[in-house]
């Protein structure tokens, strides 16, 4: 099952959370893991008549997990939209099928996007793998779920931690070389070196500094010879 076979035209976005809330369905384990992804971005609220451990315990600890309780299943059309008034995505994840096309169908027809837990719909969630400024986001769509976690297995052993290290690196180079050299090209030619220079990213494996020092020296060469 592919975006073409959905008749979906997929684009991968990155979107700002920040003052956006997220509406849970769902107080089992599904909605504990959706909760405990959206609470790093978004104020998220959980509406059940119950709740798991795991979610009492994510609510105590973050402020942005708000826990209502609801019995969904005798609950009317316009309390379920009520509970999901201001709300930027809509997750519906209880045990109950009919329920979650219920919940699904009120939000669409308030313009909510809605995610859901058991087939690609119209906003699909990613696996994510985060190395500070770098954000890597995978999906087969629901087609195989396995195939997603095997890839970002083998990513996350490519894109080490020293990946972030590196943007913050050629953040910082990019902001000296402004002031010592005139030329982009010139520029753009040694933040290039220093990206493919074996010796910094050893060096960043023991620490920015010495990262940063040896990517440094290359500047300065550079500099001095042009005197």
């Amino acid at each position: 099952m592919t975006g073409k076979d959905l008749g979906r035209k997929y684009l991968p976005l990155f979107i700002d959370m920040e003052g956006r809330k997220v509406v849970v369905f769902g107080g089992g384990s599904v909605g504990f893991r959706k909760a405990s992804l959206f609470a790093e971005y978004a104020e998220t609220a959980v509406i059940s008549i119950d709740f798991s451990a795991e979610l009492e315990e994510l609510a105590s600890s973050s402020s942005s997990v708000e826990l209502i309780v609801s019995d969904l299943s005798s609950v009317s059309d316009g309390s379920i939209l009520a509970l999901m008034e201001d709300a930027f995505l809509v997750i519906p994840a209880t045990n109950v099928p009919s329920l979650n096309d219920r919940i699904r169908e009120l939000a669409q027809g308030r313009g909510i996007l809605v995610n859901r837990i058991d087939m690609a719909g119209e906003v699909v969630i990613p696996s994510v793998i985060q190395r500070d400024g770098l954000s890597i986001g995978i999906s087969t769509f629901g087609s195989s779920p396995a195939v997603s976690k095997y890839t970002r297995r083998k990513l996350e052993s490519i894109i080490t931690p020293q990946y972030g290290e590196m943007i913050r690196l050629q953040d910082e180079m990019r902001t000296l070389l402004k002031s010592k050299v005139d030329l982009q090209k010139e520029r753009k030619a040694l933040l290039w070196k220093i990206l493919e220079d074996k010796a910094i990213w050893d060096a960043l494996e023991v620490s920015y500094e010495k990262g940063y020092n040896v990517a440094y020296n290359i500047v300065q060469e550079h500099i001095d010879k042009k005197g």
